[in-house]
């Protein structure tokens, strides 16, 4: 009963959309951030691009039909045994290399930013939820590009801001209401005929200083614990246009959120997803089509995530 207690507030704490990397049960969001999805980068993203401004898209469905308790097993008894979760969205994110070569730290310097269209549905206690809008902000004011033979790497850090759309006696909604910093390594090995790329985070949140406490029904503030997660990619070159390989992500609570400046004890979420991919260049047009399977979840929903990322130049 503790499990489905603390999973009851995580979602009624927001539990905002991907655009899938949030934090905890209690918290807004165990790894489902409305724009800054987890799993959403994948192969050989590492290696920078020539000069030019680009549009990156990522079209994603997220469907989960179970929510996990703490010790793993799916919650079937209260407003969560019929737990239901369908997020469609889309996450416009817009990135600029210079034509100049500036450097910073011995990295060159490029910067972006994004946002997310969003349809989110949720079921609870046997009614369902929907809120559809626009999502958080997303920019990297710096992204620093480095290459050493085969190994590309990006350093920079994610600034996620609170203009999503929130409201604090609503189940489902679009924004966060907190700011989220996320910096972050990306490294990706590229050889002739295979690449391996990994991506690693570490995310700190604010405080929510409007939010409910549904334990009280008291106006409270709250703050979700640090978190580190990864998105993962492995891919052999078929032809000289398409890689297959598999690619996923991995999140991890690493620490319980706060309530009123008291910490929630069991209130850190876990998930591990893994699936196949590909990756086509059409011209100047990069598609990766994916899916991803989630296992291991904690304290969150547990399901699977579809996509298809495109980047081409405008």
């Amino acid at each position: 009963m503790k499990s489905c207690v603390l999973a009851l507030l995580w979602l009624l704490s927001a539990m905002p959309v991907m655009a899938a990397a949030g934090t905890s049960p209690i918290g807004p969001s165990g790894g489902l951030l409305s724009s800054a999805p987890l799993g959403a980068d994948d192969f050989m993203s590492g290696v920078a691009p020539p000069p030019g401004v680009y549009w990156l898209n990522y079209s994603f469905h997220y469907r989960a039909d179970k929510f996990t308790g703490g010790d793993g097993n799916e919650i079937q008894v209260g407003p969560l045994d019929d737990f239901k979760a369908r997020i469609t969205g889309n996450v416009f994110r817009y990135f600029w290399m210079p034509e100049r070569d500036i450097r910073i730290l011995g990295g060159r310097w490029a910067p972006d930013f994004g946002f997310a269209l969003l349809d989110k549905r949720l079921k609870v206690g046997g009614r369902w939820f929907t809120e559809k809008g626009v999502g958080d902000l997303i920019f990297a004011p710096v992204n620093l590009f480095y290459r050493w033979g085969d190994v590309h790497a990006v350093l920079y850090v994610d600034f996620i801001a609170p203009t999503g759309k929130y409201d604090k006696h609503k189940v489902a909604n679009l924004g966060n209401n907190h700011w989220t910093i996320k910096p972050a390594a990306l490294f990706s090995l590229v050889k002739p005929r295979w690449e391996i790329t990994g991506i690693f985070n570490i995310d700190f949140n604010t405080t929510n200083n409007d939010y409910i406490d549904p334990r009280t029904g008291l106006e409270s503030k709250h703050r979700s614990g640090k978190a580190f997660h990864m998105d993962y990619a492995a891919s052999w070159r078929a032809t000289p246009k398409l890689n297959i390989g598999i690619q996923g992500y991995y999140w991890n609570d690493l620490e319980d959120d706060r309530v009123d400046g008291k910490r929630v004890n069991n209130t850190q979420t876990r998930v591990f997803a893994i699936g196949p991919g590909v990756r086509y260049q059409l011209g100047s047009l990069a598609v990766v089509a994916k899916a991803q399977r989630e296992f291991g979840a904690r304290n969150r929903p547990e399901g699977s995530v579809y996509w298809l990322r495109l980047m081409f130049p405008l």
